[in-house]
């Protein structure tokens, strides 16, 4: 069975790009975020979520292996998605490139993540792979996590 993948921010610039490399390593990418129109247009089944709402970002992410947040800013972002998923039981990766908002997670969320099981991963992003990076680090993520027990990677 393919591992799906929820990529919040999935219609900006890097959320097309790990929706691109996801689908070319066999995961099943669920495009997450704000405007409907503009997920539509992936031709992919999707689901609306903000991080304004958070039992919408719970719906989003019912039934999926591991969420990639690729929608800045992260100072905004982050701590929404990573609590929805820790309510979720489920790895939580981004490629935020924003020191302070990576600061803040490791701050927040190290703890939290260990005394769940859980896996917290920020700061994949990089300027000449990170699509790549951030889809196998998405994999090992995925793959470790004791909610899941196999990994298409």
């Amino acid at each position: 069975m393919s591992q799906r993948v929820a990529v919040f921010g999935a219609y900006g610039h890097t959320g097309r790009f790990v929706v691109t490399e996801l689908r070319e390593r066999g995961f099943v990418p669920l495009p997450l975020g704000r405007d409907a129109r503009k997920l539509a247009a992936s031709g992919l089944p999707y689901r609306v979520a903000s991080v304004e709402d958070p039992a919408s970002l719970d719906q989003a992410l019912t039934g999926v292996d591991a969420v990639i947040n690729c929608a800045g800013p992260f100072a905004s972002t982050a701590a929404p998605v990573i609590e929805a998923a820790l309510r979720a039981g489920i790895p939580y990766v981004d490629v935020a490139a924003e020191i302070e908002a990576n600061l803040d997670t490791f701050a927040h969320f190290t703890v939290r993540a260990k005394e769940a099981g859980g896996t917290v991963v920020s700061a994949t992003c990089s300027t000449t792979g990170w699509p790549a990076t951030s889809s196998t680090t998405c994999c090992w993520a995925a793959s470790s996590s004791p909610w899941r027990s196999s990994a298409a990677c």
